[in-house]
């Protein structure tokens, strides 16, 4: 067992050159240095406010929890058990 696990090592020693090699055995070309990557989600000149958005979406939560407020005060009081 120890001697193939030793023979494992020693063909993979000898195979990661030429695995690392690219193509036609020539050294992979280097990344460029320089990126540049984009982090913003729209362009600011779109005309989208998200201001009006946001205050959109409380008054909208506002509403909901408005409606499930008067819909839960509005329920008959029910008693459970024996009479």
């Amino acid at each position: 067992m120890l001697r193939q696990a030793t023979l494992v090592l020693v063909a993979a020693t000898v195979l990661a050159p030429v695995a690392a090699a690219g193509r036609y055995g020539q050294p992979p070309q280097r990344p460029p240095q320089r990126v540049v990557v984009r982090t913003e989600l729209v362009r600011a000149s779109d005309g989208f406010d998200w201001l009006d958005a946001a205050a959109g979406f409380g008054l909208a939560v506002v509403s909901v929890g408005l409606v499930l407020l008067v819909l839960g005060a509005d329920r008959p009081n029910v008693r459970h058990g024996r009479n």
